[in-house]
């Protein structure tokens, strides 16, 4: 594989979800992401666990940090799902982390998808992408380039997201996947050229 490297690790997904379903509130409580103009995540949803500060956003700053360094901190969705702990924390540890950068929950109804896209700035040079895959019915597909992969659950994956990729859900449920944005030296430049 060229655009998607599998990690020899594996995550039960079981206390995440239960934790998700018990906190319905934390989807979309912060939209940017989704309601910009020309999103390609217009038609998901996700949590936002560790992102760029609100007050910066509020004070008309970068939302993604596109362009201007920053550290995330942490939003109410880490206490209340503790299981993502011994996930994060476990895979800053298996990789050799230096920094912990945004974090994301992005669930994606039966029949939607995001769009065809790339991203570019400081956050996605800076650290590497990680996806924990919480769930991950049957018929859901992730595309980079001319590859296409269909997770299981707890799967994860080390993805360069700096190429043109898009996410089709075409099974019967959500598709639900933790993306974690981990500085570290293990990796040496992108996955593909």
């Amino acid at each position: 594989m060229r655009f998607f490297q599998k990690l020899p690790l594996r995550y039960d997904p079981m206390m995440v979800n239960t934790q998700l379903e018990n906190n319905p509130q934390l989807w979309d409580a912060n939209t940017l992401r989704k309601v910009s103009p020309g999103s390609p995540h217009s038609r998901m949803s996700d949590i936002w666990v560790r992102f760029n500060d609100l007050a910066v956003l509020n004070a008309g700053g970068d939302f993604v940090g596109k362009q201007t360094p920053h550290i995330p901190v942490w939003y109410p969705a880490w206490r209340a799902i503790p299981a993502l702990r011994p996930i994060v924390f476990g895979l800053m540890a298996a990789i050799e982390g230096e920094m912990i950068g945004g974090v994301l929950i992005t669930r994606i109804p039966p029949n939607m998808g995001i769009d065809p896209h790339e991203d570019h700035g400081w956050h996605v040079d800076y650290y590497d992408k990680f996806y924990v895959h919480l769930q991950a019915p049957c018929g859901a597909s992730f595309r980079c380039g001319d590859e296409v992969i269909e997770p299981e659950e707890g799967d994860v994956y080390r993805f360069d997201n700096r190429r043109e990729h898009s996410v089709s859900n075409a099974g019967l449920t959500d598709r639900v996947t933790l993306i974690v944005s981990i500085r570290t030296a293990m990796f040496k430049g992108p996955l593909c050229t």
